[in-house]
């Protein structure tokens, strides 16, 4: 139990948590305390002492973001002492700072510098010389350093080591001659070169312009800028994003100021909408020449037209078996509800699979049945504190890379034990970790070991398993029947596990207690990035809307259609994004794809809209977590471009459908009593 001390700060009586610094409880009350290198998402530094204040019986002033309150504490933080000292830091900062830059410079108006010296108007000092190089670096795609403007705070260095623990940043020189720089054994490199995985999360921490986005110079002043909160739809972990433009160009992606203190971002969450290198966009409707040399551009009527007459055509003359709706995890609920429901009631078909692997399906729903529908699962911020983590599925570094960034943060900075797959490629970490094979079906046989060994069966449990130590399987049996302890099972899991193993899982869920009504310690990552509201939405075979069971009326999921496509059994197909990555499949006589960019396009498809971007997309989206969020459209759709959720309006009515949506929020009230 959480003890409550009682203190005075200012004058006023206030409580805190125990453990809650000086800082945080005066900010809990109202109390303003300047900062420079403190930053909600980092550990305290202490580095620049602006936030020192004074404690009642101390001789001298204490940092107050890294002192915790105390019983009965008195704290002064606004004394002309204090005043003057914070006064003196800053001159210091400002002697090797440019700040005759500041009328130029694009962090003027939010710059955490420049908003202190103006609050204690500090004196402006005469500029010290350096001795040192202090240039400015754009050697990357997307950050650029300018280290003549660096107040060596540490946030960079500490978010780079917190973060995706990249270790790319290091101290060098002395005194005013002091630098940060991207550093590999020992000498200064490119950011490449010491290891950045381009995440950006230097930048967003950053108090000056010491380093930017190379798009935010593009832009105007930060205050002039418009924010739109957003989801990242790069995988499923759906983190919260905030967009910000000029006009409608697209300046930087940061994460909100608000939320959990573990807000990551990984470069595709970051710097997705830089897409200088990408395939071309589809900003217009085309079909396939018939004499097959190419496409051709067609009036969007007229292919909605086309694209319903050969639909209907051929469900009169195959079935509705023949049909099927195919997605890649991209679509909005609301789109997804829409799509699910012109599969089933328009073609008639059940064919439909919009974005969940079948062994995700199986492991999400069997969840449910044990916690209870609507339990939220483990956030990223859960794993960063966790005490035993194993992790299912390898390299969920480059699939999620946020998660596998709290993962390893809950062992650099905690007492946390991992346990996870052997990976040839990983170097050895400093922490505590467990390693298991997932060769020759090892990783079904660890996890019916750990089974074992939790249900007291010690005979079972003692089975020797290739590449780990019958210590190491016991260590790791009782570690996760421990307090606080979790399993993460990466998509790489789903995409061989079987449903033994899906069963397995579940089991082990159980007797582990990461699993129970009311709760779930599980985190089931799908590779597609909105599978929840998928799932929820009615847009697999299994499942209708709300997770109706849909007694025996199951349709095929995406292998299943993709093969039937080959043999012929499946001839039309309507696909979302890059389903598959071939030419058409050969039994398949009609398909119509909406696609983003050239890669989406299926060698041969017959018809392509253009997709709607997800900047300029609005819809729910729900996490792995199982949080749902509104994306926010941060920019408008294309004039010659036709939202998602209106392109399928627009078939459903010309095959015959007569629905009266008129706006996203009427398809969101239809979903209340649904999903």
């Amino acid at each position: 139990m959480i003890k409550t001390i009682s203190l005075t700060i200012d004058g006023k009586k206030i409580f805190a948590d125990e453990g809650t610094t000086i800082l945080e409880a005066a900010r809990q009350n109202g109390i303003t305390i300047p900062t420079l290198c403190y930053h909600p998402r980092l550990e305290p530094l202490g580095h620049c002492r602006i936030c020192i204040v004074k404690i009642s019986g101390m001789e001298r002033p204490v940092t107050s973001c890294d002192n915790p309150v105390k019983e009965e504490m008195i704290v002064t933080t606004d004394t002309p002492e204090l005043q003057e000292m914070r006064c003196k830091i800053l001159e210091l900062s400002l002697a090797t700072h440019p700040y005759k830059d500041c009328l130029t410079c694009v962090r003027t108006g939010t710059c955490e510098l420049q908003e202190n010296a103006y609050r204690f108007q500090s004196n402006l000092p005469d500029q010290i010389p350096r001795d040192i190089p202090a240039g400015t670096f754009s050697d990357n795609p997307y950050i650029v350093r300018d280290e003549e403007k660096c107040i060596l705070c540490g946030r960079c260095l500490q978010i780079c080591r917190t973060g995706p623990g990249a270790f790319v940043y290091s101290l060098t020189g002395n005194g005013v001659n002091t630098r940060v720089i991207p550093c590999r054994d020992g000498k200064e490199v490119t950011m490449e070169e010491a290891g950045c995985v381009m995440c950006g999360q230097c930048v967003d921490v950053c108090p000056v312009a010491a380093l930017t986005e190379k798009t935010r110079s593009a832009g105007g002043r930060e205050w002039e800028l418009s924010c739109v909160p957003g989801i990242c739809t790069e995988c499923s972990v759906g983190c919260y994003l905030e967009r910000q433009l000029s006009g409608d160009d697209m300046i930087r992606v940061t994460v909100p100021r608000e939320g959990d203190s573990v807000s990551w971002l990984c470069k595709r969450g970051k710097f997705g909408f830089i897409r200088e290198d990408a395939a071309k966009l589809i900003t217009a409707v085309m079909k396939f020449k018939t004499d097959g040399s190419g496409y051709e551009e067609v009036t969007y009527d007229q292919a909605i037209r086309k694209a319903a007459d050969v639909l209907l055509k051929i469900k009169e003359d195959f079935g509705p078996d023949a049909l099927a709706v195919l997605g890649s995890g991209k679509l909005s609920s609301e789109e997804i509800y829409l799509a699910q429901k012109f599969a089933r009631t328009v073609l008639g078909t059940a064919n439909i699979d919009l974005g969940a692997e079948p062994a995700w399906v199986k492991a999400f729903t069997g969840m449910q049945d044990i916690t209870g529908t609507g339990i939220a699962c483990p956030t990223p911020y859960a794993l960063s504190n966790a005490e035993t983590i194993l992790v299912l599925g390898r390299e969920i570094d480059e699939s999620h890379p946020v998660a596998a960034m709290a993962v390893d943060h809950s062992g650099r900075f905690g007492d946390a034990v991992i346990i996870r797959p052997a990976e040839t490629e990983r170097e050895n970490s400093a922490w505590k970790e467990i390693i298991y094979t997932t060769e020759n079906n090892g990783e079904f046989a660890f996890m019916e070991a750990l089974v074992a060994l939790q249900n007291g069966d010690e005979e079972t449990g003692s089975v020797s398993l290739s590449g780990i130590s019958d210590d190491n399987l016991r260590a790791a049996a009782k570690l996760l029947s421990g307090p606080n302890s979790y399993i993460v099972a990466g998509s790489s899991f789903f995409e061989s596990a079987s449903d033994q193993s899906v069963d397995m899982l579940l089991k082990l869920a159980v007797t582990g207690g990461q699993i129970e009504q009311g709760c779930s310690n599980l985190l089931l990552l799908s590779k597609y990035s909105n599978a929840v509201g998928v799932l929820a939405a009615g847009g697999t075979p299994f499942y209708g809307p709300g997770f109706a069971v849909l007694n025996g009326a199951s349709g095929m999921a995406r292998e299943d259609i993709l093969a039937a496509a080959e043999s012929g059994k499946v001839k039309g197909l309507l696909s979302f994004g890059k389903v598959y990555a071939d030419q058409k499949k050969a039994g398949i006589e009609f398909l119509a794809a909406v696609c983003g960019d050239e890669e989406e396009i299926p060698g041969g498809a017959d018809l392509i809209f253009p997709a709607q971007d997800i900047i300029s997309k609005e819809g729910l989206f729900t996490n792995s977590s199982a949080q749902t969020r509104l994306n926010k459209a941060a920019l408008p759709t294309g004039e010659n471009l036709t939202p998602d959720w209106r392109f399928i309006l627009d078939l459903a009515d010309a095959m015959g459908a007569r629905w009266s949506y008129n706006s996203l929020e009427d398809v969101r009230e239809e979903m209340k009593g649904l999903v």
